[in-house]
C-alpha cells in the first residue's frame, strides 16, 4: 500500500515543484518540525513500541516524502502547539485541530482534511434516557463533572456552555446547575477517570470511538452540536510552504489516501 501511495502523491509533488521547484529537491533535506499531543487516537497516540503515530502522523510523513523535509514529530501539551508554531517558519502544528477564528489570527491553516462532531463518553447505560434519535443534548449533561482535552473543541464547547457572560442572552446550558469541568493533557487520561474524578468525558468523534472499543464499562454517543474542520497550522511566514502541502493534502483527500489513513489507525486495515 506504501508503493501505491506513493504514486499516487507523484502528481502533487509535480504540482508543488510548480509552486517551488527548490523544495521537491530530495538532496536538500530541510526540516519540518511537526508539533502533535499523542493521546487523540487515531490521529495521533502512542503504539507498543512507544512510538507516536497516528493519522497526523502518516499525513506529515508523506508530505515530507512528496516535497523532500525531513519530518521531526514532537510530542508536546496541546495547549502549547500554537506557541510553538508562532517561533519558526518550518514549525508545523498538526494534532486533529479545528479550524477556529483565533487560531486563525495566530497562525495559516491549511485546507480542511476531515470533518468531526463531538461526542460525549459515558459509563454503559448512565445516558440512555437522555439519546434522542442517537444523540444527546448538551443540556443533559447538566449538574455532571465533565472531563475534557485541555484547549480542544470540548473544552471550549463545556466552558462556554457553563460561563457564557459573554454570550447574548447570557444564560449556557450548564451554567448555575453545579456542572464542573476538568481538563486532561489528553482524552485517555480523562477517560481513566470516568466513575472517579468526572462522570462524563467530552471529545472529538474518532477519539471517543477509539476509547470505547478498548473499555466494555464505557460507551459514547454523538452531542447534539455543530460538526468542525481539522486543520494543519502553519507559521505566519511559511505562506509558500501552506500551498505546497495544500496541493498534497487534496492529492491525498482525491485519492483516498487520508480515509486509508483513518481506517487503518482505526484498526481497520493491518500493514
Amino acid at each position: 500500500m506504501k508503493k501505491i501511495i506513493t504514486a499516487l502523491l507523484t502528481a502533487a509533488c509535480a504540482v508543488s515543484c510548480a509552486v517551488s521547484f527548490a523544495a521537491c529537491n530530495v538532496s536538500d533535506k530541510p526540516i519540518l518540525n511537526v508539533y502533535t499531543n499523542a493521546g487523540f487516537a487515531p490521529y495521533e497516540y502512542v503504539n507498543e513500541a512507544g512510538e507516536v503515530v497516528g493519522v497526523d502522523i502518516d499525513i506529515m510523513q508523506e508530505v515530507g516524502e512528496v516535497l523532500g523535509y525531513t519530518v521531526v514529530i514532537n510530542d508536546i501539551d496541546f495547549g502549547l502547539i500554537m506557541e510553538e508554531v508562532g517561533k519558526d517558519k518550518y514549525a508545523i502544528g498538526a494534532a486533529g485541530m479545528t479550524k477556529t477564528p483565533e487560531r486563525d489570527e495566530a497562525a495559516i491553516s491549511s485546507i480542511p482534511y476531515a470533518t468531526s462532531v463531538q461526542y460525549v463518553i459515558a459509563p454503559k447505560d448512565s445516558l440512555d434516557a437522555s439519546v434522542v434519535d442517537g444523540k444527546v443534548a448538551l443540556a443533559d449533561l447538566a449538574g455532571k463533572k465533565i472531563g475534557v482535552q485541555d484547549a480542544t473543541t470540548g473544552d471550549f464547547l463545556v466552558s462556554d456552555e457553563i460561563d457564557a457572560a459573554g454570550e447574548i442572552d447570557g444564560t449556557g446550558v450548564l451554567e448555575g446547575n453545579n456542572t464542573t469541568k476538568t481538563s486532561y493533557t489528553n482524552a485517555i487520561v480523562a477517560s481513566s477517570d470516568i466513575g472517579t474524578t468526572v462522570d462524563v468525558v467530552v471529545i472529538d468523534k474518532l477519539p471517543a470511538e477509539s476509547i470505547v472499543s478498548g473499555n466494555s464499562n464505557l460507551e459514547c454517543y454523538e452531542l447534539d452540536a455543530e460538526p468542525e474542520q481539522y486543520v494543519i497550522y502553519f507559521n505566519k511566514e511559511a505562506g509558500e510552504l501552506v500551498e505546497q502541502v495544500n496541493a498534497v493534502l487534496q492529492a491525498m483527500i482525491d485519492n483516498g489516501v487520508i480515509d486509508y489513513f483513518t481506517i487503518k489507525h482505526s484498526g481497520g486495515i493491518v500493514d
